[in-house]
């Protein structure tokens, strides 16, 4: 059994649902901490009652008309179905009991270890050296798979790693999780969200578009 962070719908928003993408004042994550409990993923994937929290990580580089993102395609054979052969702005993941170095662990703290975590795991970067910003959060119920996960979105900053674009590039390619990876410029990927309009005339999943049209990649 594999055990997975979530929490009840109604603890996150005990009123009206907000969808899209949520500015990173609209929820305290401190005041989320009781409500926070581990539970078996294959339950909870099929579950709309609850959401699964998710650190999800946008990759910079440069700034100004020189900022880029490091995008990558899905591997069509993906663990998550719904996902596989999607292009993505994000990597990221469950969050699970190893993250838990201490049982009172501020919420925060444990989403960023997660985060750190799912950043060396599927990326290969070091993670020590890629400083975390949280930028906001991703609710939407408009698709399965995004209906029972919540995401907490992070820029993470690569501008301090050495190497060169194609260098990072090529590190994180040789990973388990993309099928390709490529750096779009920033300012190119709002015309790319649109159907069979991303790299190669793919398509981008759900929560990239989301987080591109709310901004979190600039």
């Amino acid at each position: 059994m594999r055990a997975i962070l979530v929490i009840e719908r109604h603890h996150l928003f005990p009123g009206l649902s907000p969808q899209g993408y949520l500015p990173a004042d609209t929820l305290d994550l401190a005041d989320l901490a009781p409500h926070l409990f581990f539970a078996e993923r294959d339950y909870m994937e099929n579950c709309s009652h609850y959401k699964q929290i998710i650190p999800y990580l946008v990759l910079t580089r440069g700034q100004g008309d020189d900022a880029r993102v490091l995008c990558y395609q899905r591997r069509t054979k993906h663990t998550e179905q719904r996902l596989g052969g999607l292009w993505s702005v994000g990597f990221g993941g469950h969050i699970e009991p190893v993250d838990r170095e201490d049982r009172d662990v501020a919420v925060r703290g444990l989403i960023e270890v997660s985060a750190r975590r799912e950043l060396n795991e599927e990326t290969g970067l070091d993670p020590a050296a890629a400083p975390l910003s949280l930028t906001g959060f991703i609710n939407s119920d408009r698709e399965d798979v995004s209906s029972v996960h919540f995401g907490l979105v992070y820029r993470v900053s690569l501008d301090g790693l050495p190497g060169s674009d194609d260098e990072l590039l090529a590190l994180v390619s040789a990973q388990a999780e993309p099928h390709q990876a490529r750096w779009i410029p920033t300012a190119e990927l709002v015309d790319m969200l649109g159907p069979d309009q991303g790299p190669d005339g793919g398509n981008f999943e759900d929560w990239s578009r989301i987080a591109v049209e709310g901004g979190a990649t600039t």
